[in-house]
């Protein structure tokens, strides 16, 4: 009786990273795409959303915020991990809808910090969706449509700065950002605010999320899928068993994980192609697993890792994080210094500059000098 296929680390790194996009680029007009093809670029420091896109399509930050605001094919709103993300507009239902297969409920600690019953809690989320339509609200014009004739203690929660009661409402697919008014951040209602909006099964669309997880993230365990996901209590249970008849298990060095069976033959005939990336703070291919064992030794975990769940941008050398680096601008000139891990070979040099140089083109410089520090 065989056993699963075996592949190797190198062999799961190359599957990745062409489909993240970090092989080669694709072109401006394909940035939703792009977004979709890995499911969401994380987006909670805005200027890294717009840089995960620019090292996977050539394109500016400018060409991300048109998507968003003018053309409305990105969307941006809290799904995965409880976290901001964009995702393609065309898309945002398949999220919301899975995102709702498996709702983590209201513990009683956080009703209580926020003075709520959990049926005043839904009562708020529903209410908040209620009052957004497409016409971008400033959260003060938000609370108060919401906030009248509440009690203070619920007004109190409405003007939390952690989006705490925002969450939910984007999660069941009644909330998304809109264009800025000024400094000031505003909301829609995206089944308003889009071209187009469509119901879909909560258990079918969860499926849908994990069958597209595993062809950018693949291969990997239900655990992982879960991490990516948020964690929530049985979520990767859930998708797994939707997937049960489409699954099937390869072995990474010893290390058990499933993909997609209509995908075996692209990772197991995958040659691993000489690569290196510079990618921004908390590029979603750092952010797919349970553990990133797979991608550095951990002796430089807090070197990737920061406090506050700060991802370092990263020096990625054939799929695995060989450093870290930092960008400034100097005499109009944009510096990037990479702090290796270990001595960068000199064959891999050139690459890193051309990285540099695209990173440098990107946000409107003409190039891009790079320091190396050893």
């Amino acid at each position: 009786m065989t056993g699963p296929p075996e592949v190797s680390w190198a062999q799961v790194h190359a599957y990745r990273l062409e489909r993240h996009h970090l092989i080669q680029r694709a072109a401006k007009k394909d940035i939703t795409r792009v977004v979709g093809d890995i499911s969401g670029v994380q987006a909670q420091v805005m200027s890294a959303a717009e840089m995960q896109v620019g090292v996977r399509a050539e394109c500016r930050p400018a060409d991300v915020r048109d998507a968003l605001w003018k053309k409305k094919t990105l969307a941006k709103t809290w799904l995965m991990r409880g976290t901001l993300h964009l995702v393609p507009s065309s898309e945002l239902p398949v999220f919301a809808a899975a995102m709702s297969a498996r709702w983590m409920r209201a513990t009683n600690a956080w009703l209580k910090f926020v003075q709520m019953s959990e049926s005043e809690l839904y009562a708020v989320v529903d209410d908040i969706g209620a009052a957004l339509d497409d016409r971008p609200l400033t959260r003060e014009e938000l609370i108060a449509k919401v906030a009248k004739g509440r009690p203070s203690r619920i007004q109190e929660a409405l003007k939390s700065g952690w989006g705490g009661l925002l969450k939910p409402v984007a999660r069941k697919g009644l909330l998304c950002f809109g264009p800025s008014k000024g400094s000031s951040v505003t909301f829609v209602n995206p089944r308003k605010w889009l071209p187009a909006w469509r119901e879909i099964d909560p258990v079918e669309a969860l499926t849908e999320m994990a069958r597209r997880y595993l062809r950018s993230y693949g291969p990997a365990t239900r655990d992982d899928f879960g991490r990516w996901w948020g964690n929530w209590q049985g979520v990767g249970k859930a998708a797994w068993t939707g997937l049960e008849q489409e699954l099937t298990p390869v072995s990474i060095e010893g290390r058990r994980a499933d993909i997609l069976a209509t995908e075996v033959k692209a990772l197991t005939s995958k040659k691993t192609p000489a690569s290196a990336q510079l990618l921004p703070a908390f590029d979603p291919y750092l952010m797919g697993h349970s553990t990133r064992e797979h991608l550095f030794d951990s002796r430089y975990r807090a070197r990737v890792s920061r406090v506050a769940g700060w991802i370092s941008p990263v020096v990625l050398i054939d799929g695995r994080v060989e450093g870290t680096w930092t960008h400034e601008v100097k005499k109009k000139q944009l510096v990037i210094t990479i702090e290796p891990f270990t001595r960068i070979p000199a064959k891999v040099k050139p690459r890193l500059r051309e990285r540099a140089s695209e990173i440098g083109e990107a946000l409107g410089f003409s190039g891009a000098a790079v320091k190396v520090s050893v």
